[in-house]
């Protein structure tokens, strides 16, 4: 499945990420039946005091898509951004953090190439669209380890110290929980301002939405194949399945009350697996959604309303740039 989804983007060219791709990784697993997930008419956080306008909405989508196009280049190739991607108005910041990863399993590799592509021309297409009034990357920490962005959204807080930290670059299966973590927050946004935006973007941007959805379900669909495949002697916290749910649930904790996010499935003994590819509502199969103040409450690593941190150390460009109170 993992070829067939990514090797036609890796043969048509692009961006020749797929070069990135090289040898030597290790496995792990996972247990656990999924909680039910909310319908999509719960209630939000509270709306924002502010009123968008389209491209507000646009330059928000769009350096979410940096942080996430930079992740995925980076544990490619050890690269970032083409410069040509990343200029624009507001504070310009580089880049911390991130190395190349070891990948072993060619099909894997190139799913993830196909959406480091798809990442790339959506970036394109809305700096195309926004013209002059496209936002610049802002300063980005994709640090792994103690103290880095992705450990912080990775685990729910406990009174028992921990004894290792998340480093999505040490192996090829991390780097798919840190890609899975990052697209959750990209797609959820991207589908709540599809309906924000006025009517005569709403088309483009739905299906911009789209595709952004389906980017997630490959990323998704590629940790679920690796974890079918893991080893069932793995302790219960090595199992991918169980880690996948454990880091929705950390992310569920910062985003606010709704339950926005599941893992990628589970399984009951050797041969019994379930999946949960799409992020979805229980009764409508409808894409779940967060608002800007919710999918930046997991950004900023903050349960409370803040203007900067975590993956935007700086903050955002542009108008929207707080997270909400959410609830921890």
């Amino acid at each position: 499945m993992i070829r067939w989804f990514g090797t036609a983007s890796a043969m048509a060219g692009g961006l020749a990420l797929l070069e990135g791709c090289n040898d030597d990784v290790v496995g792990s697993e996972n247990v656990k039946t999924p909680t039910p997930t909310a319908s999509a008419t719960s209630t939000p956080t509270p709306p924002p005091s502010y009123t968008a306008t389209d491209n507000d909405r646009l330059n928000f989508i769009l350096q979410l898509h940096y942080l996430y196009g930079t992740y995925l280049v980076r544990g490619l190739n050890g690269t970032s951004l083409p410069a040509a991607l990343t200029t624009g108005s507001g504070t310009a910041g580089g880049v911390s953090g991130g190395q190349a990863v070891t990948f072993t399993d060619s099909g894997m590799c190139a799913a993830i190439n196909e959406v480091a592509n798809a990442v790339l021309g959506r970036i394109g297409f809305l700096r195309r669209t926004l013209g002059a009034a496209v936002t610049a990357q802002p300063a980005l920490n994709i640090a792994g380890g103690q103290n880095g962005p992705f450990d912080a959204i990775a685990r729910v807080p406990s009174d028992t110290p921990p004894t290792s930290y998340f480093n999505p670059y040490s192996a090829q299966d991390e780097f798919l929980l840190g890609a899975v973590a990052l697209s959750a927050v990209t797609m959820t946004a991207s589908i709540d301002q599809s309906y924000q935006v006025s009517s005569g973007m709403a088309a483009a941007l739905g299906a911009f939405a789209a595709s952004v959805g389906a980017s997630d379900g490959i990323i998704r669909n590629a940790l679920y194949q690796r974890s079918i495949i893991q080893s069932r002697t793995l302790p219960a916290k090595d199992i991918l399945f169980e880690r996948s749910w454990r880091m929705a649930e950390a992310r569920n904790r910062l985003d606010g009350p709704r339950d926005l996010d599941h893992g990628i499935g589970w399984f009951d003994g050797d041969k019994d697996f379930g999946s949960r590819i799409p992020l979805r509502d229980g009764a409508n199969w409808i894409a779940l959604r967060r608002t800007p103040e919710e999918a930046l409450g997991i950004l900023y690593a903050s349960g409370t309303s803040v203007s900067a941190g975590g993956f935007f150390p700086s903050g955002l460009n542009g108008l929207i740039k707080t997270s909400g109170i959410n609830i921890v």
